[in-house]
């Protein structure tokens, strides 16, 4: 049975994905705290899930080679290999299921990735206001600083243009 087979692995994957959501959710909530403690710690629940998941997505290639023959079939192509016309309306519904999994799963991450990089980035501005660089503060031009009498005004006009 292939097509079993095929649905438990999905189920699977969608499983692993719904933790992941969890997970994901949990961190921003963890995040917009600014708890760095409890976003490392949720990175670290989320690597094995990760992990988990590719191995998953592995076995569902392979299932999806051994009948279509194809490494990267479509959905319908192997839909059309291996399912019954009165298997397929139940397949649309698990495909869509997994779909919005996906999308979810994609969206959340997005999110926190902004989040992420917004807090940095707030942090970068803080340690530039606390520690201004000690470059100069002028109108010159930076790393042309000028040595002796020459870099400085001496009240004197050049006229050796």
């Amino acid at each position: 049975m292939p097509a079993e087979m095929m649905k438990q692995t999905i189920l699977q994957i969608i499983s692993v994905q719904e933790h992941l959501r969890e997970t994901g959710l949990a961190k921003l909530e963890a995040i917009k705290k600014g708890d760095a403690d409890a976003v490392d710690r949720l990175t670290r629940q989320e690597e094995p899930l990760a992990e988990k998941l590719r191995a998953l997505e592995q076995k569902r290639t392979q299932l999806v080679r051994k009948d279509t023959g194809k490494a990267n079939a479509a959905f319908s192509e192997w839909e059309k290999a291996a399912l019954s016309e009165k298997e397929q309306p139940e397949w649309h519904a698990l495909y869509l299921k997994l779909s919005r999994s996906v999308l979810t799963l994609k969206q959340l991450n997005q999110l926190n990735q902004d989040l992420l990089r917004q807090s940095l980035q707030w942090v970068r501005l803080n340690l530039n206001l606390l520690m201004p660089g000690t470059g100069p503060s002028g109108y010159g031009q930076p790393g042309n600083a000028q040595s002796g009498s020459a870099g400085r005004f001496s009240g004197r006009i050049d006229s050796r243009a």
